[in-house]
């Protein structure tokens, strides 16, 4: 199963740089949503590294309607 997360560009550049092992596990989908100051973009992964990302604070899950 496979859960998509959001990223803003500190988060991206952060999961990059300190966690290269989890960002293997991603998988580029597209930008997100652009809102004022904030661009994000959409990343498919594993349940585990999806909640690892969420519980260190360098993601939000998107909720999906199955």
């Amino acid at each position: 199963m496979k859960k998509i997360i959001s990223l803003t560009f500190l988060q991206r550049d952060t999961v990059r740089a300190n966690h290269p092992d989890l960002w293997k596990k991603c998988t580029y989908l597209d930008t997100g949503k652009l809102s004022v100051k904030l661009y994000s973009w959409r990343y498919s992964t594993t349940v585990e590294n999806a909640l690892a990302l969420r519980l260190m604070g360098l993601c939000t899950i998107e909720d999906q309607v199955d």
